[in-house]
């Protein structure tokens, strides 16, 4: 297989994926539409008035039977005749002979859009039928329209001087009033409806995908931001409740995450490692503050000196959603109220401390621009390991892109199914224009219903290691080479089992 053959193939899968993916995202809706349409075809044949059909069969006689010949002849004169008499059957003479022998309550108008006349082909019988709501009363005007054609035709085929009638016609199968109803299809109206209502609600899905401009997923996320996705945060009511992970108390979904996301920045630079990381977002209330945090405590949980710096001095979070005091920190150094050591405060993590906003300011970007925000940052970065830095939105203001040039490199946040594109790509131009280093991207808020989330179980190294079987499978070498590959990379605890 050449080449170009397997990047056709490649193509031609990912298109296939990817309209998977899109039915899969929108199956309620397309449920919900094949329900409601099944409904309304459900309750619009259960409103009709049953329609009933009686149908009597009539056959054609021409000429005589004396020989074999006239037997021909008479049987190629009732074919031509008989295509003939069914558009005698609705004309006036034989509807109105007929109601008048009935006594059928029906008007003339009536009769000629009830009843109806057909033939088989390359054959002299003659099937008269008609429609209505009333059983009986469609059988009765079947049978009197037969009588009455019959008659008819008798008169009609009668030569003037008189003698026997030419053609005839003999009523083989009279109409009965047992049929069941023809008319609505219940069944056949709800399955329509319902394939109506599929078609429509697939398209509803396929033109609500083609016009969502929201990041969707981390394909769409690493295209656009031409970075990695250094990892995807599930979405956890926990976490949105406390914001900090308490990473010794368990191997939680997002803690894995924050794990992840902590192993894959490692490597994003490996001879120039990132120890001073901002971490921003294309605008406000996308999980850039909760990943900082949760990033800080991920690399103190490996035994680094880390400081968490709360640079959003417009609308600063970090402080009271780690219990520290909002009115002492950055701002205070950049005033020349004290060194960077007075200000930190100790966190209930481990070997991190944060350094809050302080007093807010009238003129952020400017401060943040300024030498001695740089000079500060240096400071930080000589006593700790890492220096993380949350950072206010892109978009809104400057302070991020200023802020920057102090910084080894940028985490660029964004929320699964909130963030727009347009954004995350006016976010990207930007860091891009003052020459910030984007080391990564981190998509939070995933739904865990499906997905890679949906398989993944978490296990501390103690309770794989009671696992029934787990030595007999693995064997004692194949856990102390996975231990110490582990410890080589991070000291963490817990080992991935998928």
């Amino acid at each position: 297989m050449t080449q170009r053959q397997q990047k056709i193939e490649e193509v031609g899968r990912d298109s296939l994926r990817k309209v998977l993916d899109v039915v899969k995202s929108g199956w309620l809706v397309i449920v919900l539409a094949a329900l409601a349409c099944g409904a309304i075809g459900f309750l619009y044949s259960a409103l009709q008035s049953p329609t009933y059909r009686s149908t009597a069969t009539l056959y054609v006689t021409s000429g005589t039977d004396d020989n074999v010949q006239s037997a021909y002849q008479g049987s190629l004169a009732s074919q031509q005749r008989v295509s003939s008499y069914t558009w005698l059957v609705n004309s006036d003479a034989v509807l109105i002979d007929a109601l008048e022998a009935s006594g059928l309550d029906i008007t003339l108008s009536s009769a000629k859009a009830a009843v109806s006349a057909s033939t088989t082909p390359e054959t002299v019988l003659l099937n008269i039928s008609a429609e209505g709501t009333d059983r009986d009363q469609t059988a009765a005007l079947v049978n009197s329209v037969s009588a009455s054609m019959a008659d008819y035709v008798t008169g009609l085929e009668t030569p003037t001087g008189g003698g026997a009638p030419l053609a005839k016609l003999t009523i083989v199968t009279p109409a009965n009033a047992d049929a069941g109803p023809v008319a609505p299809s219940t069944t056949r109206n709800t399955a329509l409806a319902l394939l109506a209502g599929l078609l429509i609600g697939l398209a509803v899905v396929f033109v609500r995908d083609r016009l969502n401009n929201k990041v969707r997923g981390e394909q769409d996320l690493a295209i656009l931001a031409d970075a990695p996705v250094l990892a995807a945060v599930p979405s956890d009511d926990l976490l949105k409740k406390q914001g900090l992970i308490d990473f010794s108390t368990g191997a939680t979904l997002a803690a894995e995450a924050y794990r992840k996301l902590r192993t894959n920045l490692s490597f994003t630079s490996v001879d120039k490692p990132s120890r001073r990381i901002i971490v921003t977002s294309a605008l406000a209330a996308e999980g850039k503050t909760t990943t900082a945090m949760n990033l800080a405590a991920a690399l103190a949980e490996t035994g680094k000196r880390v400081v968490l710096v709360d640079a959003d001095l417009r609308r600063p979070q970090v402080y009271h959603r780690t219990g520290g005091m909002g009115d002492v920190g950055f701002t205070n150094y950049l005033k020349g109220d004290g060194s960077m050591a007075d200000l930190l405060q100790p966190s209930e993590v481990k070997g991190l401390q944060i350094l809050a906003s302080g007093p807010q300011p009238p003129n952020p970007a400017e401060l943040l621009g300024s030498k001695k925000a740089g000079q500060g940052i240096d400071n930080l970065s000589a006593m700790f390991d890492y220096v993380i830095i949350d950072s206010p939105p892109l978009l809104p203001v400057t302070d991020a892109a200023v802020l920057a040039q102090w910084a080894d490199g940028v985490l660029l946040v964004a929320r699964a199914n909130q963030t727009r594109l347009p954004d995350v790509a006016a976010a990207v131009e930007q860091l891009r224009a003052v020459q910030a280093d984007l080391v990564g991207v981190v998509l939070t808020d995933v739904p865990t219903r499906g997905g890679a989330y949906k398989y993944g179980y978490y296990y501390t190294s103690s309770d794989v290691m009671k696992k029934p079987g787990f030595f007999s499978r693995f064997g004692k070498k194949k856990i102390h080479q996975h231990q110490n590959i582990e410890s080589a990379l991070e000291p963490a605890s817990t080992i991935e089992v998928r």
